[in-house]
């Protein structure tokens, strides 16, 4: 039976302080949901789960590939995310969102901060990864996007055009999607080289997804999610 997210996950004492700090703080403060200026917007704490290779090794930092996009499933067995290796420090920003109040994301993680993670939802109308094919993907610097004027190194969801910024916390780039990709919140263990994910930062849309695409498992994601080549999950990749 699938478990509801915990408020409080263990976490060590090198993870803790890997994770982005202003979420932390708030997280100190509320004691579970961290609200960044409206019930929309939120910070929301789920299990803490181990990134893995495909064959159950932890993920280390030296086996991914710049610009690279890889999926995992998290928090729940259904929902797909996009990891990157953008090769630079990404630093904190503040993330805009249309009519609301923005928040804070904490910028990348690993060795040189470059790792970061999304949701592959697309807030527009849920274009996801499937086995078959896959609307959303990240177009790396030198494959420009012509939905995007010819821009690069966006993740952008071909269904509708909506594209995304993660060097920036998934910033919206280009509508008609009018709320940022949910970030995974995550954190590197540098004396292991391991990393966990923790949490969303964003808006939580899972209940509207869920009540779409209802074959969807709702089952939580527990200890270790293995992390693979978008490719290699769907057959193909759109690039538009």
């Amino acid at each position: 039976m699938a478990r509801p997210p915990e408020t409080r996950p263990p976490m060590d004492r090198r993870a803790f302080t890997a994770l982005g700090a202003c979420a932390i703080a708030a997280g100190r403060r509320s004691g579970g949901a961290v609200w960044a200026g409206s019930p929309a917007v939120a910070f929301t704490r789920y299990r803490r789960v181990l990134l893995t290779t495909p064959e159950g090794q932890p993920l280390r930092a030296g086996r991914l590939d710049l610009e690279e996009e890889y999926l995992f499933f998290y928090p729940f067995a259904g929902t797909p995310c996009v990891l990157l290796d953008l090769g630079r420090p990404l630093t904190a920003t503040e993330v805009p969102v249309r009519g609301g109040a923005g928040y804070a994301w904490g910028g990348g993680v690993g060795p040189s901060r470059s790792v970061v993670a999304f949701t592959a939802v697309c807030p527009h109308e849920w274009s996801h990864p499937e086995p078959a094919f896959s609307a959303i993907g990240y177009h790396r610097g030198g494959q420009p996007a012509a939905v995007t004027g010819g821009r690069s190194r966006l993740i952008v969801c071909c269904a509708h055009g909506s594209a995304f910024d993660p060097t920036a916390g998934g910033r919206v780039e280009q509508g008609p999607a009018e709320v940022p990709l949910a970030a995974v919140v995550l954190s590197w263990d540098p004396g292991q080289d391991r990393f966990f994910a923790h949490g969303l930062l964003g808006r939580d849309s899972f209940e509207r997804f869920f009540s779409v695409f209802k074959g969807k498992s709702r089952a939580v994601v527990d200890d270790e999610t293995p992390v693979m080549r978008l490719r290699d999950y769907s057959a193909t990749v759109a690039r538009c």
